[in-house]
């Protein structure tokens, strides 16, 4: 086999052209204009009093509270209630909103913030590094592929070897050129601590790592047969920031390298645990390398303006239209802290901020609607739909069951009976954010376009040969659920199913409580009319997650649970079945505790050819399938296997999949004040390239990195344009 190459990341597409930007920005103009006031940012002020809708009442003081963290994964602090609604505001960032500067929300307080990804210290803030850091490589929607960011190019060896190709254009903030070394850095910390990105666990699968010029370095892949996808996705994409500086990190990399037993490791190990980095806006402590340098904060704000040395990686493409450099953003980027959701919501009103998560209320919703806040997507559900997922909500259910949920049949016949739609249509911003799937693969749809058909031909045939069960009302097929029960032995009698024993079948399903997830609770409710109405009585339980999660499921005695799941865009199909395709042994053939307990034992019969549920029946070993697509193959043998595995999914269906999250996630943004554009096909480069997470950030941060044609303040001139969507 010849070797692969990552193909030139010069080679971008996309049908439209950006409009030049002025060299004299905006933010400049306001530095010059208020003295320096916006760079700084930290004029005191005094905050508002009043209660709000639901109670959330005034911005309440906003002092260090401990060593609050951020979420963990990109969370900012939860919505707890934290804090006393009608405190007085302590507010110090400074005079009246000035425009130019979007403020942004957080939940840590920067001066505590330890820059340390590998820390004990929970206080760190992935926003923060999404800002500051630039990643390895982007993925590439529409063509389905891992493109170059800091990496130039890349390429694979038969014996596994890889190399890596680092830009020489970009510069560390405090001044330094980034390089072949920091890389290798990098590298050998994610060796020492076996974790590649902090938050995910991916262990690295590489070794000897080594630098082989300025802006060159290889290693070995340890296992050469992994699959390319699966190897891109842990290590150069999914949270993948470049960010060890090989003067403030460098220390540890070559204590890993000299140590030459455990202990000494060990050692390593908690040396570089207990290190700490900060302030962040020191670049001598903290230097980043994107186009947000953190330069002025205190314990409540920080403020990040652009870069001005940065080049952005995709500058002199065609459709760039020219160099994109950091000069070019007109607006800086102020962090705002507001542990709890009453402070965020009372800085909403207010229009103190101009990006957080919505009120938990529609009351509150409104309110904040008629000052222009939207959220951060107002898309369409045709624009959500295919290309957008961050995660979803679904019902589990109980493949060991012995009379009822554990056939395969009667899962089938449920799918068919209850509509995903009609479960989420009563959802106020259903159309913007919740999404049901129109087909049954256990993968996002995100996966299904660029595996079935592509941006232009999704579905293709072979998608929409599966077994189509209800997506809308008009989907409901009575007759194939009961031909489904009929030929599981089941039998209707006085409008009500019994089992093959003669019982009368009543499904128990157990769901979250309102408080915990008021959604799942209703869309449960939703499900038991349809079932009803068919025969299956439904029996609804809605029980906290502790008993629900402990006893209930312990005891198997239950037919079909609420639980949530997801799977990170961009990752490969195999990653999204290890949450949807739920298997009572580990790909090691060894047993899962608790929940996997009462999943699909990896031999399944399923019906053959892939496209025909009344074909005949195979044996196959899911688990077996799925190491296979782990591998190395060919393009085309691996659109079989995914083929394939998407087949036995939608005939197995251990999952009730109800819906997926589309759009941003919950960010709204003040649209009176800011602009945002929808997708428009190839061109949005928020869209076309995963820089970063959608639902994690406002826009506002690829730009820096796409120009900023995308996204900006809304010009004084078409104020009474926005907010549109």
């Amino acid at each position: 086999m010849e070797s692969e190459s990552s193909e030139e990341s010069e080679e971008w597409v996309s049908d439209g052209e950006w409009a030049d930007l002025p060299e004299t920005t905006r933010r400049r103009l306001l530095k010059q204009s208020l003295g320096g006031v916006a760079a700084a940012g930290l004029a005191g002020i005094a905050g508002c009093q009043g209660d709000g809708e639901d109670g959330e009442g005034s911005v309440t003081p906003l002092g260090n509270e401990g060593d609050g963290g951020d979420g963990g994964d990109g969370g900012d602090g939860g919505g707890g209630d934290g804090g006393d609604g009608g405190n007085e505001a302590t507010d110090t960032a400074g005079g009246q909103y000035v425009d130019g500067t979007l403020d942004h929300i957080i939940g840590i307080a920067p001066d505590n913030a330890r820059f340390n990804p590998y820390g004990s210290s929970a206080n760190w803030s992935f926003r923060w590094y999404w800002a500051m850091f630039d990643q390895w490589a982007v993925h590439d929607k529409y063509d389905n592929a891992t493109k170059g960011m800091i990496l130039k190019d890349w390429e694979y060896q038969d014996d596994g070897t890889t190399i890596f190709n680092i830009r020489d254009s970009y510069t560390w903030h405090d001044g330094s050129d980034l390089t072949a070394e920091d890389a290798v850095t990098q590298l050998k910390l994610g060796q020492l601590m076996q974790t590649v990105n902090k938050g995910y666990g991916a262990q690295p699968l590489y070794e000897n790592v080594q630098q082989t010029g300025d802006y060159e370095l290889q290693f070995d892949l340890k296992n050469p047969d992994i699959s390319r996808e699966i190897f891109e996705f842990g290590h150069l994409k999914r949270r993948g920031w470049v960010w060890a500086h090989r003067d403030n990190w460098g220390e540890f990399a070559e204590r890993f390298t000299d140590a030459s037993s455990s202990s000494e490791r060990d050692e390593v190990r908690t040396d570089l645990q207990e290190t700490v980095k900060r302030p962040p806006w020191d670049n001598s402590q903290v230097p980043g390398n994107s186009i947000w340098e953190m330069t002025e904060g205190d314990s409540n704000r920080a403020l990040m303006e652009a870069f001005d040395d940065y080049r952005s990686p995709f500058s002199g493409h065609e459709w760039a239209d020219g160099e994109i450099t950091g000069d070019m953003i007109d607006y800086d980027l102020r962090w705002r802290r507001y542990p709890n959701q009453q402070q965020r919501t009372q800085a909403m009103k207010e229009q103190i901020i101009d990006v957080s998560y919505p009120p938990n209320s529609e009351s509150a919703r409104e309110e904040i609607r008629e000052l222009g806040w939207r959220p951060a997507d107002n898309l369409t559900e045709d624009q959500i739909v295919p290309t957008m997922r961050a995660g979803g909500n679904g019902l589990f259910f109980n493949c060991q069951s012995d009379s009822i949920t554990g056939d395969r049949r009667v899962r089938k016949a449920i799918m068919h009976v209850v509509p995903r739609q009609q479960m989420m249509s009563w959802h106020t911003d259903y159309g913007n954010y919740w999404i049901h799937d129109r087909y049954i693969t256990g993968l996002g749809q995100d996966k299904e376009v660029p595996w079935f058909g592509g941006q232009e031909n999704w579905p293709n045939d072979t998608l929409q040969s599966f077994e189509h069960y209800a997506a809308s009302e008009s989907d409901v097929d009575s007759d194939r659920a009961t031909q489904l029960l009929q030929d599981a032995g089941f039998s209707k009698s006085g409008g009500r199913w019994k089992d093959p024993d003669g019982n009368n079948v009543t499904l128990r399903l157990y769901t979250a409580t309102s408080d915990e997830e008021p959604m799942a609770l209703r869309y449960s409710q939703i499900a038991k009319e349809y079932l009803d109405s068919f025969g299956l009585n439904t029996e609804v339980t809605a029980q906290e997650s502790t008993i629900r999660s402990g006893e209930t499921l312990d005891s198997g005695d239950w037919d079909i649970m609420f639980d949530a799941w997801g799977g990170a865009k961009s990752a490969p199909p195999t990653l999204d079945w290890n949450t949807t395709f739920p298997m009572t042994k580990t790909l090691a053939g060894e047993d899962v505790p608790n929940a996997d307990a009462w999943a699909l034992e990896p031999e399944v019969e399923v019906p053959y050819p892939v496209g025909d549920p009344e074909g005949d029946l195979q044996t196959v070993n899911i688990n077996e399938k799925r190491r296979q697509l782990r591998r190395q193959m060919s393009d085309e043998k691996r659109q079989e296997r995914v083929n394939e595995l998407a087949w036995i999914f939608n005939q197995t269906v251990p999952w009730f999949t109800v819906n997926e999250e589309g759009g941003a996630g919950g960010y709204w943004v003040n649209k009176s004040r800011w602009r945002t554009y929808p997708p428009q096909g190839q061109e949005n480069p928020a869209y076309r390239y995963e820089i970063i997470e959608i639902g994690q950030y406002s826009y506002a941060h690829y730009m820096g990195k796409m120009g900023n044609e995308w996204f900006g303040p809304v010009p004084e001139s078409e104020a009474d344009q926005w907010p549109q969507g």
